[in-house]
Parts: C-alpha cells; structure tokens; sequence
C-alpha cells in the first residue's frame, strides 16, 4: 500500500496553519477529525489498488499449468539478461 507523502504533508500543514492563525487557546485539533482524515487517505488507496487489481485480472494472462514438468526452454536462464542472475 503506498499514500502519497503529499496528502500527510498537507494534513501536517493543515495542523500548522492552525497553531499560527488560531490564539493559543483555541490550537487544538479534534483527534476524530485526523483520524477520519487518515482513514479517508487509507481508503483511497485501497479503492485505487482494487482498481488496478481489477484492470490486471482483466487482461488476458496465462494459467500457469503445474500439472506437467517444465520444459527446457521454460528452465533456461537468459545469462544475457540485463541485470544479470
């Protein structure tokens, strides 16, 4: 699972621009509101993960059949591969 530095820079940045602009009494920050903020960046990302896992089921791919021996093409390592084995 990846969330974006981004969005947690912009939810630290949202708590700084309240402790400069809100006197020092009113600096607080309901602790259900970062949470819900958080869940919501969580969410995102699993909805965005289901998608590409959908689009990936959607492609066509081959069943790997484990039913029979590999053959020897399929037991060949390609030592000119570029990163090497």
């Amino acid at each position: 699972m990846f969330i974006s530095a981004e969005k947690i820079i912009e939810l630290i940045q949202a708590a700084n621009d309240c402790v400069e602009r809100l006197p020092e009494a009113e600096q607080w920050i309901h602790v259900s509101d970062i949470a819900a903020t958080l869940q919501k960046l969580i969410d995102d990302e699993e909805a965005r993960l289901e998608t590409l896992a959908d689009q990936w089921h959607g492609e066509e791919w081959v069943e790997i059949d484990l039913g029979r021996e590999p053959t020897e093409k399929e037991l060949e390592v390609d030592f000119n591969w570029p990163h090497g084995v």
